[in-house]
Formats: structure tokens, sequence, C-alpha cells
């Protein structure tokens, strides 16, 4: 032992030689880019700081400006921020930076907990917009684009609507008509664009956010493209007033932005400028390559193009993988790990969803479908024959900033029915909370948390891990 916990777990894992179907997107640079090794070869003489002829990110003026504008060229931007926090920096600058307290906003109901946290933080009122489900699968994967227009004409006072495209899961919802729908009733249009920084590089894949017209867009580069992790984009296009967005950039930007993390968010801006679309063909051919073999395998379905139009899905990343097991989706990640060594993004119930990247080399496809062909031959006489998962009915009574700081107490769980959450309740991954702060907490939201815990599921946000007890509102 070197009495070093995190080196000693991380050189365990690196020793295991997993095929990495999770990000970062650079899949430990596999394939070799130049740009990526010049990183590694100088990654302590590049870890500086602002002193002369590097510029600064909360001011740039030289490279890190240069850099900037070539990111919002590539991304088709008015302009382009980096991120050195990861995207909740961003998504908390977007929106805090065009609204003030008590605004009203609509979001999905199926958000990234950073959206809630900024709402948290801006004091702002929410409209929920509750997403469709996908049968089968079990997974939120849209909105109904009539749904939302009519939210909108309901809440015509709304200063923004916010929308994760793609979903965790590679879905889209018709994200063009919405942004055009919004703009006729003045309501800006903020993207949780996370997963989406890859698919602005080959016409194959959903078109970008700004390209659809969103006011602003947050992606992070290091899910999808080959860049490190915590770095990130925020996009800003159309003619919102950006000074705000600016302004609180500088407040949850660190004050000590790491020029290695900048210096691979312009490396991974290069090469997939210059040559993603062939890189995106090769995986896109991989995947589709692996599709076709696993339609003779029994026991899985895999979310593909026939799906459009199916539960309001506009459109499919088809470079995420989600595959529904019929042992479900949390046995199927262990016995990848454990058995073949491959790991996937994360499962829920029902699914394991896998980040492939320009990254991934065909082995990687390859030693999957092999994988799981010999899973369903041995499983075979195994099914999954649980709940399924069906959108609980939320009830929010305070805004989430009211009950945060209210007086509270601990309640057993069970003794929680009909009382107000002061905290919020994460399955992680994907992070997208079935409870937050001002929610009355149901019989069935209290069922499925147990659920959760049963199936060892992690529940971030909680103060009590074991989620035994839950904080309430207390009058």
């Amino acid at each position: 032992m070197r009495d070093m916990p995190i080196i000693d777990g991380l050189l365990k894992y690196i020793e295991e030689k997993n095929i990495s179907f999770h990000m970062p997107g650079h899949k430990n640079n596999k394939k070799i880019f130049e740009e990526l090794s010049i990183i590694r070869d100088n990654l302590y003489n590049m870890d500086n700081t602002e002193v002369f002829g590097l510029d600064n990110l909360h001011i740039p003026e030289g490279m890190i400006l240069e850099a900037q504008k070539k990111a919002a060229a590539c991304y088709g931007a008015r302009e382009s921020y980096f991120l050195v926090n990861g995207s909740t920096c961003g998504i908390y600058s977007m929106i805090m930076g065009i609204t003030k307290p008590k605004d009203k906003i609509i979001i999905q109901r199926n958000c990234h907990r950073s959206v809630y946290m900024a709402c948290l933080l801006g004091d702002l009122n929410i409209v929920y917009i509750n997403p469709t489900m996908l049968e089968g699968f079990n997974i939120p994967v849209s909105i109904d684009t009539e749904e939302i227009i009519d939210l909108m004409d309901k809440n015509s006072d709304a200063k923004a609507i916010v929308l994760t495209y793609p979903t965790y899961y590679g879905t889209c919802c018709d994200l063009e008509r919405i942004t055009k729908e919004a703009k006729k009733r003045n309501i800006a249009v903020l993207v949780d664009e996370a997963h989406g920084a890859h698919i602005y590089f080959n016409s194959k894949l959903p078109k970008g956010a700004i390209l659809c017209g969103a006011d602003a867009s947050v992606v992070s580069m290091h899910k999808t493209t080959p860049s490190l992790t915590q770095t990130a984009l925020l996009n800003i296009g159309g003619n919102v007033d950006s000074e705000g967005i600016r302004f609180m950039l500088r407040a949850y930007q660190s004050t000590s932005p790491s020029y290695v993390f900048m210096a691979s968010i312009d490396s991974a801006r290069h090469i997939m400028e210059s040559r993603g679309e062939a890189l995106l063909d090769e995986l896109i051919g991989y995947i589709q390559e692996f599709k076709q073999r696993m339609k003779d395998i029994k026991g899985y379905d895999i979310i593909d193009m026939p799906l459009k139009g199916i539960a309001h899905i506009h459109d499919i990343d088809v470079t995420r993988l989600t595959i529904s097991s019929k042992i479900g989706g949390r046995q199927l990640e262990k016995i990848l790990r454990e058995k073949y060594h491959i790991q996937s993004e994360m499962s829920d119930i029902k699914n394991i969803v896998l980040i492939c990247s320009v990254g991934n080399l065909r082995d990687d496809f390859e030693r999957l479908y092999n994988a799981l062909k010999e899973i369903s031959y041995f499983e075979s006489e195994k099914s999954y024959n649980d709940i399924d998962f069906k959108f609980l009915d939320y009830k929010p009574v305070m805004s989430l900033r009211d009950a945060y700081y209210n007086k509270g107490k601990k309640v057993k769980l069970e003794d929680a029915k009909n009382l107000i959450s002061r905290e919020m309740v994460v399955p992680y991954p994907p992070g997208i909370p079935i409870l937050v702060p001002g929610e009355v907490i149901t019989y069935d939201i209290i069922e499925y948390i147990k659920y959760l815990r049963r199936k060892g599921i992690a529940l971030n946000g909680i103060s009590d891990n074991s989620a035994e007890y839950i904080d309430i509102v207390e009058f």
C-alpha cells in the first residue's frame, strides 16, 4: 500500500483493463490522438497560472479569447465560454444570468439536478413539463410539443424554458419547433446539452441546440468528445443579452482555472472540427454493425431509429447505446464488469447506457457483442420480473428556496407521507431528482425510494445516505 487511497483505487481500476463505455470521451486515448499526447507529455509544465503571456479566463484578451472564438465558430454560436468547473457552473450561469429572483421558469421534470439547484439559488418559481415515457424501456425520453406550447400559452410570463437535449438515453424532442414557438412568446430557450457536444460534427446525428435556435446551451466536452473530465462549453446563440451570464460565470467559475483543462477543451475542439465527421462516421459504422448482429440475440432491446415518432421522440443520437435486458439493467452492468471487464456508463432498473465516442475502437464493440451473446446464453432461463417505473405524481406546494430555508426536522421515511420535503433525492446516475424541496412526499415516492434502496442504487442529495430518514419542512 502506498498510503494514497485515491491513487491506489485508480491504479486498481487501471490494472483491470476494463473496456470503457463510460465518460470521459477520450477513452484513455486508445486512438493515440496527437493533440492529447501533447497534453500528456507536458502535463506538469502546462499546469500554470495567469502569468504574462498566458491570458486570463475571466478577462481573456489573448490565447484564451482566440480559443473561445474558435469554439464559437465551431458550434455556430455567437459566443462561447470555456468551463473548467464542469457543465454545472454553465447551467447555473445561463439560468441565473437571464433571470432575476421570483421569475417564472419552465423546466422538464426529469432535468438534471443542476437545473434545480440553479432555480433554488436564483429563487425562481418553477412550472413543470412532464416527460413522455417509452414503454418497454420505462424511461423518460422526450416531451409532447403540443403540451409544451399549451403550457407556454398558460404561462406567458415565463422568462425561460430549460430543456434537456439529447437525454441521457440519446433521445431528442422537437427542439427546433419548440424554440420557434418560444420565440413567438418572448420566452428564452436554454438547453442542457451536456450529452450533445459531438452532434454538431456529423449530419447523421441530431441537429445541435444552437443550430435549432436555442438562446444558450451547455455541452459537456468530456462526455462525448476527447476531453478531460470537468471540461465543458457554454454557447450563446440568438440575440440573448449575455452580460448577466458573464457575471454569473465570474461568480461560479474557479478563480484558479486549470490551464490543462482549457488545453483539453481546445484540443478536443480541434480534433472534432478537423476530422470529427470522419471519426463519427467510423464510430457510427461500428455501432450499426453491432446493432445488426444483436438482432439475432434474444433478451435485449436497443433504442434505435425505428422508435422515432413513438413517445414524441423526434430524433435519436445513434452513438448512444441504451440496451434493455430481460435480466435487468443493474444485474447486466454487474456481470459485464465482473466477468468481462466491460464498464457501462450507468444502469437503471431495466437498462444499461453505454457512452460511445470517437475514442472507442472496433474491438470494444466486438468484445461487447461477444459478452452480451454469452450472457444471453447462460442467463436464458432467468428473466427480469420486477415493478415497472411509472412516472411519479409530483406535487410542489412551496418554492425550492422557501422549503430549503424553512425550519425542518428529520423523520423516518415511512412516516413522511403527505409531508413536505426539505431536501432532494436523486438516483445517481443519471442525476434526475425524484423529489425536490417543496414537494409533497407521496406514498408512491416513499415506495420508490425504498425500492431504489433495495436495488443498491445510490441516492444523491439526501443527507441520510441510507434513506431511512428524510428532512421535512416543520411548520
